[in-house]
């Protein structure tokens, strides 16, 4: 837009203005000399084979890198790779491989991605600061550079395991490594934002397979290769707690482990530090990530997770914990000196406390206090059982309606024959409750007792009229059978 300006200034042509246009004539020249050539994003791609492969826009560096070294330069770039050493490099048989990549390659094309250079076995293909697989030169020492490189292996996985390859790469500092899985890989890579080159404008690159378990990997490739000057947005490392949770309340005097996940898309996460407020616990540079506070005295504390990546970057995670006194704190191997008004288990709101086995809610104490055991229903009762029990001894305790009463002089024992007539029209004793109302409402234990020992002292009164009854026609029946008997005899007497 100045240019623009400019050129109009000098082509608008006065009389007063010849020398003006001189000058800005010199002005402008002088501008667009000044202005600086703006210079082409710098790429080169390496692709990497047993013989030779070519790939359209890539540089196809063949051969046997445990047999020679094997090295390549872009032309346009001026970047060079080299396979470092035949030693750095070791594979039984030979270390280059054509066709055995996956099928679809789509991190790199397909044809690159199909083809590799590997080293292996569990204990030389691991990574050794001092044996570098690739070397990158020619770069320039005051920029930064994005490397992308994978690696892919779709035959004989029973007996090679490239799950984990890792990748590290190392310039003006190492930087942390970053896993892909090879294993019929087609569209994982690694990739590394803004590596700085060492001051003689080299990256060492590392192909190695992963420490640990033999079920890890032993074999490590690596299909291609690109390189990009550029300064490029790094990725950000996720960090998050997975134990303890937040706002926990943990015992005094145990072993408390904190755990934390931590990734990063693109990247590589190198360690992560935990803090507890702002002292510094340990750290842990192996995920999964872990530490194990000992004996952290009572109080509250703010716990930190801090993940660094592989470009010094760094994300913290916080949780809130509260570690308690043993004195009062509830334990699953017991407490001492509880304080049940100020440590309990239970909610501090009116939402219910369910307890479960085999995660199935067995005991829920609803919000009102009532407690339901196989139901959260308790229809108002304090106590709800769906189900059957079993009690030692139940006692029902103050109930006023205790039919002592019966046996009061005043008491009016209703008449059998009416009683005959109540039970012929109703089906049931008097004051004793239907079947059809027991079935729809249950029946109350106490009230049901009462009644039970009501007819049962009733039946005693009847007992008792009915024994007195007896009584007095087994005397009647005894007299009059003496009368009987004595005129028998006298009439005997008159005939002798």
């Amino acid at each position: 837009m100045l240019f623009i300006a400019l050129t109009k200034i000098i082509y608008y042509k006065t009389p007063h203005m010849i020398r003006m246009k001189r000058i800005m004539t010199i002005l402008v020249l002088i501008f667009v000399c000044s202005i600086p050539q703006l210079q082409a994003q710098k790429i080169s791609s390496f692709n990497f084979s047993q013989n030779t492969q070519t790939v359209s826009g890539w540089i196809n560096m063949h051969g046997n890198p445990a047999a020679a070294v094997i090295s390549s330069t872009d032309g346009v770039t001026g970047f060079t790779v080299s396979s470092v050493a035949a030693v750095n490099w070791y594979a039984d048989g030979g270390a280059s491989s054509d066709g055995g990549g996956a099928d679809g390659g789509t991190f790199f094309p397909a044809a690159v991605m199909k083809n590799h250079w590997f080293q292996g076995s569990a204990f030389y293909g691991r990574y050794n600061a001092a044996t570098p697989q690739l070397l990158i030169s020619g770069l320039n020492p005051d920029s930064v550079y994005t490397l992308k490189m994978t690696g892919s292996l779709a035959v004989l996985i029973g007996l090679f395991n490239l799950n984990p390859i890792r990748y590290s790469v190392a310039g003006a500092i190492l930087y942390g490594y970053i896993e892909v899985n090879g294993n019929y890989n087609t569209s994982d890579g690694a990739v590394f934002h803004n590596i700085a080159p060492a001051a003689d404008g080299k990256i060492k690159i590392y192909v190695n397979t992963a420490d640990g378990m033999p079920t890890e990997s032993n074999v490590a490739s690596i299909s291609g290769l690109q390189i990009i000057e550029q300064h490029s947005t790094g990725p950000t490392p996720v960090v998050a707690f997975t134990n303890p949770a937040n706002n926990d309340v943990l015992p005094e005097d145990g072993y408390i482990v904190i755990n934390a996940t931590a990734t990063e898309t693109g990247g590589s996460i190198r360690r992560v530090e935990f803090f507890a407020d702002t002292t510094k616990l340990g750290v842990d540079s192996v995920a999964p990530y872990s530490y194990t506070w000992l004996s952290p005295d009572p109080g509250r504390y703010v716990l930190k997770a801090r993940a660094v990546d592989g470009f010094g970057n760094t994300t913290i995670a916080t949780i809130n914990v509260r570690v308690e006194s043993l004195s009062s704190f509830w334990s699953m191997t017991g407490n001492i000196d509880a304080n049940a008004d100020s440590n309990f288990l239970g909610t501090v709101d009116t939402n219910r406390l369910a307890l479960r086995t085999n995660n199935i809610e067995r005991v829920s104490v609803l919000g009102d206090g009532n407690v339901g055991i196989g139901t959260k229903n308790t229809q108002g009762y304090k106590l709800a059982v769906n189900g059957s029990a079993i009690f030692t001894k139940v006692r029902i305790r103050a109930y006023a309606g205790w039919p002592d009463y019966v046996f009061k002089k005043n008491y009016q024992l209703p008449g059998i024959d009416s009683l005959e007539k109540y039970i012929l029209h109703h089906e049931h004793l008097p004051g004793v409750t239907p079947a059809e109302e027991v079935k729809k409402n249950g029946m109350d234990i106490a009230e049901s007792q009462a009644v039970l020992l009501k007819k049962i002292e009733e039946l005693t009164l009847y007992l008792i009229r009915e024994h007195k009854q007896v009584e007095k026609l087994s005397r009647e029946v005894k007299r009059l059978k003496m009368q009987h008997e004595g005129r028998i005899s006298k009439s005997n007497r008159r005939h002798h």
